[in-house]
């Protein structure tokens, strides 16, 4: 079996980094295409042929105000050029959307290099720093539109587990969706995609029921391997999802609830037990084998108050996951907030958010890294992490959005090593 992610071992480290309990970043998601408009051109002649380009450059920049491992700077960008096909209006091929991306990173992460807590506070750098292709997709409705099967090198956070606030915030514990699934199993996100198939089925209008297979492959993630496209089967990861969408009347208050879960077939060496069950740092032993795992969430956003037409409104959501205790780096992860859309209504685009993350180390990490302790390690045992953030987006016009942010981490990388954290921070985006 292959490895997906860094080892779901957590490996107890000296004090001096104890806090790295990393996983594979990922930042979001291809950014939705701006409205069209009536001006002719050659974009909106490809348009009206099915093809519809997206070239976009989003930033995120962050500074360290206090606390955490180390005071700086950090900055991380992205360049991205999309085609989606209406395959109905380019070839005659009725309910078929083909997509392909490539996109071009590059930047330092301030997690890594300065703070040293759980989850990136730069959702967009990871994925490897370099160009390369991030989706490569298929998806045919059938049967009147209620059957949608998908096919292709893609992502599974396109389709389980996400939220329309999660990408408002530029904390990776909240973007693309939660952290915990990258952590603790091949689930993958934008921009690291892996082969995959999904049908999703509308049972109502309201009610769906999706299914889907992927590889594990996490080679594709490093830099410069972007390229090697060639599928990994020796594994896989199978997600399964219910979503329930409410209130889509025109003056209705928009809801959407998931629950799902996943099985990953990857091999994963247990976290803290031997063979025999007992703590391996005090046994000696290897660590148990086991041949799967699993991870399982809820998740909710609903609209309590309309401000105007539209998205406008105050919107509340929340997440948990809990996952597999013999192979979870972070076994539990909680969050939640609200985003607020078009407060006024001169700025009705405008967008203003609070968020918070409680994430709970795997307790038989903690009872590993205090048994490595015990016997003289240089260890610090991890418990919980919690961070938040607030922001305000200010969309200055159709193509461009301004929004800055601060957040603070209590407990930095889930120990009271150093002190708790404030960052600054400001994304950009520009999309043409």
């Amino acid at each position: 079996m292959i490895a997906d992610a860094p080892p779901a071992i957590v490996v107890a480290l000296p004090v001096a980094d104890a806090t790295q309990l990393q996983g594979p970043p990922a930042g979001p998601q291809t950014p939705p295409p701006p409205v069209a408009t009536d001006k002719p051109g050659w974009r909106a002649q490809l348009r009206d042929k099915g093809i519809d380009l997206t070239f976009s450059y989003v930033s995120e920049s962050t500074t360290s105000i206090t606390g955490g491992r180390d005071g700086g700077a950090a900055y991380t960008q992205q360049l991205l050029a999309s085609a989606a096909i209406d395959t109905g209006k380019a070839f005659g091929l009725n309910g078929g959307k083909l997509i392909a991306t490539i996109i071009h990173r590059k930047g330092e992460d301030l997690t890594a290099t300065r703070l040293g807590n759980l989850f990136e506070v730069q959702e967009l750098f990871g994925g490897g720093q370099d160009l390369r292709p991030a989706e490569l997709s298929y998806e045919q409705k059938l049967n009147g539109g209620r059957t949608a099967l998908k096919f292709g090198l893609y992502h599974t956070g396109d389709d389980f587990a996400t939220l329309p606030s999660g990408c408002q915030f530029q904390n990776f514990a909240f973007c693309p969706r939660p952290t915990t699934l990258f952590y603790n199993s091949g689930f993958s996100g934008f921009p690291i995609p892996r082969w995959g198939l999904r049908v999703r089925q509308n049972i109502t209008p309201n009610l769906t029921f999706t299914v889907a297979g992927f590889e594990v492959n996490a080679f594709r993630a490093q830099t410069g391997a972007g390229w090697k496209i060639a599928p990994r089967f020796d594994s896989f990861v199978l997600p399964v999802e219910l979503g329930w969408k409410t209130g889509q009347q025109p003056d209705g208050l928009p809801g959407l609830f998931r629950i799902g879960g996943l099985i990953d077939t990857t091999n994963r060496a247990d976290v803290r037990d031997d063979v025999n069950g007992d703590s391996y740092a005090l046994s000696g032993l290897a660590p148990a084998m086991r041949q799967e795992r699993w991870s399982a969430w809820t998740m909710a956003e609903k609209m309590i108050i309309r401000f105007g037409p539209g998205e406008r409104g105050l919107s509340l959501f929340g997440t948990f996951t809990l996952s597999d205790h013999h192979t979870a780096r972070v076994r539990t992860f909680v969050s939640g907030g609200f985003v607020a859309r078009g407060l006024w209504d001169d700025r009705p685009r405008d967008n203003f958010g609070l968020g918070l993350v409680y994430a709970r180390v795997n307790p038989h990490i903690t009872d590993r890294q205090r048994d490595q302790a015990w016997l003289g390690q240089n260890i610090a045992a991890q418990t919980y992490e919690v961070s938040g953030e607030i922001f305000y987006g200010w969309q200055a016009s159709r193509q461009l959005l301004v929004r800055p942010n601060l957040q603070y981490v209590h407990r930095v990388g889930a120990t009271n090593i150093y002190p708790d954290a404030l960052v600054a921070g400001a994304t950009i985006k520009v999309i043409l």
